[in-house]
């Protein structure tokens, strides 16, 4: 079929494009101009015209698009007009109350919720690039039974038998997940143990802060992680932890930290940030004063700065203090002339340092204004000595069945031959995960996940604090979420949404 923007173009076109045809045949088969005189300017006006005649043909034919009306439209959706859904992201690392963009149905942007007192408005890539995989290729569309595809009711069958078996002998069952931060979680978590005796759960995370949470607990008989407030702190000394970046929860610290960064005609101080590392970080191109030490080194520079404070504060120091490789005495000084109001951090998973790391912030009097252990944060709960047990028992054969939650320890944990041959000793291994990855593939059974933005679900990711879950999107493949699974493993018909 063919089209025409007037009638002069019907009646001119035919003879235009002849006459332009012979036109240029005419210059391309003169053998004179060819082999005599095909100079620069003709070969730009044979090309030009050849590029015209393209752009006007092309433009001739207009393409046809049908519009199709909804038969029942949807209340809260009028075409080409956006709708923003409140929801949270969490992926076993960061956390952040976000506002999902829909157009028609269908996520395209993620913004931060500024209506949150926690993130208040902010996002980083990983939050931003979380949209992506909800369309990605590579998604498991269905579950899998070793390696092949099957159904659900299929997997779902088996995988209850197998559990029951394992529970009636005794076995070990283990559910090893990232950390969880959503209450109604870990109370369908304990209906789980209940109906199956046997199970533990252990958290893993693979980049690990558990020294810290058995510092705190040494110190303070409580093990957790404090909340840090750092835009309470005038001085900000930090070793390693780049919370900018990656540290617990950089979008939540970025927020504060700014609001003592900027000045105005009512502010006329900032704070005075120190950082110490081995290698360059978001935190520590932006401090004001950046460190370079080699990790061997860290424990020696605190060491020091601890000596030096408890002797100012007339504490006796009882650290036997070794060669720094920094001078302190400058950074020391304005610690304590910001007691109370200072913070000292490290990132080092080292109980020696996070316990001098607790010495120092005591002595500077930081607990209770800008280090709050009332309200602790849950984003990482993996203890060291719980996953190195399991580790253990999956390679000793104690652990019967195993089930894996958004992990995958075959690509990330160091010593990754002791899970691949760990695998092998299980009657049933199962892995919830949204991409046959590498854990997921030396499993007996796979079962896809659904994505964050086709679930529901809810966190709480420092104590008092809470938010929600909601799914934007249908699902698109034939997915469940993790939630949803331990339901019908335990032989409830209700829904995890109920």
């Amino acid at each position: 079929m063919k089209y025409w923007k007037s009638i002069e173009e019907l009646n001119n076109l035919d003879r235009n494009e002849d006459n332009s045809k012979s036109s240029e045949l005419s210059l391309l088969q003169d053998n004179n101009n060819i082999n005599q005189d095909f100079s620069r300017r003709n070969f730009l006006k044979t090309l030009g015209f050849g590029l015209g005649y393209v752009t006007l043909a092309a433009g001739c034919q207009i393409s046809v698009n049908k519009a199709i009306p909804y038969l029942n439209q949807p209340e809260e959706i009028i075409p080409g007009k956006a709708n923003f859904y409140a929801s949270t992201y969490f992926d076993g690392s960061d956390f952040c109350s976000i506002l999902v963009k829909n157009r028609e149905g269908r996520p395209i942007k993620i913004e931060g919720n500024e209506l949150s007192s926690l993130t208040n408005g902010g996002t980083n890539a990983r939050v931003q690039a979380s949209v992506l995989s909800l369309y990605d290729s590579e998604r498991l569309q269905f579950p899998l039974k070793k390696g092949g595809k099957s159904s659900w009711e299929e997997v779902d069958s088996e995988i209850i038998q197998k559990l029951t078996e394992i529970s009636n002998n005794n076995g070990n069952i283990t559910i090893l997940s990232s950390s969880i931060i959503s209450p109604s979680t870990k109370s369908l978590l304990v209906d789980f143990v209940n109906n199956f005796p046997t199970t533990k759960i252990v958290y893993y995370d693979p980049v690990s802060y558990s020294s810290m949470l058995q510092a705190n607990e040494i110190s303070f008989n409580r093990k957790i992680i404090p909340s840090y407030i750092f835009d309470k702190a005038s001085t900000i000394v930090s070793f390693n932890a780049d919370f900018l970046g990656t540290w617990f929860s950089p979008i939540e610290y970025t927020k504060q930290y700014i609001k003592n960064r900027k000045l105005s005609d009512k502010k006329k101080d900032m704070s005075y940030h120190v950082h110490f590392e081995s290698g360059l970080s978001l935190t520590g191109g932006n401090a004001d004063k950046r460190i370079q030490i080699k990790p061997s080194e860290e424990l020696s520079v605190l060491i020091n700065i601890y000596n030096y404070i408890a002797n100012k504060s007339n504490k006796t120091s009882e650290i036997n203090n070794p060669d720094s490789p920094v001078e302190v005495s400058e950074i020391c000084n304005r610690l304590l002339s910001n007691k109370g109001n200072s913070l000292l951090i490290s990132g080092s998973n080292n109980l020696d340092i996070q316990l001098t790391v607790n010495a120092i912030n005591y002595l500077l009097g930081n607990y209770g204004n800008t280090i709050d252990l009332n309200i602790p944060v849950h984003i990482k709960q993996s203890d060291d000595k719980t996953l190195l047990k399991f580790i253990s028992d999956l390679n000793s054969g104690e652990i019967k069945g195993l089930i894996l939650h958004n992990v995958n320890p075959v690509y990330d944990f160091p010593d990754a031959d002791k899970i691949i041959d760990g695998l092998t000793k299980v009657e049933l291994s199962v892995a919830i995960s949204q991409t046959l990855n590498e854990t997921a593939s030396l499993s007996d059974y796979v079962c896809p996940e659904s994505h964050y933005l086709e679930s529901w679900n809810d966190a709480e990711p420092k104590k008092g604090y809470f938010s929600l879950t909601q799914p934007v999107i249908q699902k698109i493949f034939n997915s469940r979420q993790f939630q949803d699974n331990l339901i019908k493993w335990i032989g409830q018909e209700e829904s995890y949404y109920n």
